[in-house]
């Protein structure tokens, strides 16, 4: 694994994987901020990271150039990072995993996480992700999930979250690395929040507190995640003062409202042609969120 470089002894002993890509399946960052809350509440250790040279195209993934406390100028470079986490009891721990969608060498990729996973262990993995549909900032974000293993699907449909996969067309690097996952035999879980298609390039605290809710539920981590209520709070209602400055917007979402009170399908509604101009009314409600930051707002 000439593309990995450890920081320590890899453990043994965690039996399942989350992890969480940036990009494709990333809608509100709410995977890859579920992630690193998990990373951070349970004090996960840092294990390993991948090479990024191997499988970034810079001029795509540009590295950054931040400030060091010392007043020193340092290049980040596009990151993808293990966490390690053992239980206090002596149960079998967790493998963590964040990274944003590599630009190439997808197979290969998805072979040295997978490599990294089966020397700790790893029998079964959770994925997590959020789309992009047709729901309002204004109702709790559903989550739907699959699994290939029998216990945990029917677990999905105990909780009423199951939907058997249909979709058909481009896909991400996390269905290709569960792919190879089944091909080697590990087991694996989705789980899929829905974001708001008018809300983007923002962090949505409504969807990764989701996420974490059944994630902690699936894998009894206990992890307390109210701590997100306030900034749900106030994410929905910047939300709410960004839509009031637009009737058409304040038409658009009552309508959203309204079929996703109609309804229990949790599959994302797809947009129709009569909808606004998806485009056109992200772009005026996040200029709008832009000048509420800048102005002081709270988010």
């Amino acid at each position: 694994m000439d593309s990995v470089e450890f920081y320590r002894e890899p453990p043994s002993n965690l039996t399942t994987m989350v992890v969480g890509f940036g990009g494709w399946v990333n809608a509100g960052r709410a995977a890859t901020g579920a992630i690193r809350h998990l990373v951070r509440h349970l004090s996960a250790s840092h294990l390993a990271s991948l090479d990024p040279e191997a499988f970034f195209i810079f001029t795509q993934q540009r590295p950054d150039i931040r400030m060091t406390p010392e007043g020193h100028r340092a290049i980040r470079w596009p990151r993808s990072e293990f966490f390690t986490w053992q239980p206090p009891d002596g149960r079998a721990g967790l493998l963590l995993f964040w990274g944003r969608e590599p630009n190439q060498r997808w197979r290969t990729y998805s072979q040295t996480l997978l490599d990294v996973a089966e020397q700790c262990g790893v029998k079964r993995i959770v994925s997590l992700g959020a789309v992009l549909a047709g729901t309002p900032h204004s109702r709790p974000p559903r989550v739907t999930g699959r699994s290939t293993d029998p216990e945990w699907q029917a677990q999905l449909e105990e909780w009423g979250i199951y939907r058997r996969p249909s979709y058909e067309g481009p896909t991400g690097i996390s269905t290709v690395v569960l792919e190879a996952a089944s091909q080697r035999g590990f087991a694996s879980l989705s789980f899929s929040g829905q974001a708001p298609h008018y809300v983007q390039g923002r962090e949505n605290p409504a969807v990764i507190q989701a996420l974490l809710s059944y994630v902690t539920r699936l894998l009894g981590l206990g992890l307390d995640v109210s701590q997100f209520d306030t900034a749900v709070k106030a994410f929905c209602s910047q939300c709410d003062r960004a839509v009031a400055g637009d009737p058409s917007i304040q038409a658009h979402v009552r309508d959203l409202e309204q079929d996703y009170d109609s309804t229990d399908d949790e599959g994302p509604r797809m947009l129709r042609d009569d909808d606004l101009n998806p485009d056109q009314l992200m772009q005026e409600v996040e200029d709008f969120l832009r000048e509420d930051r800048e102005s002081g707002g709270e988010v």
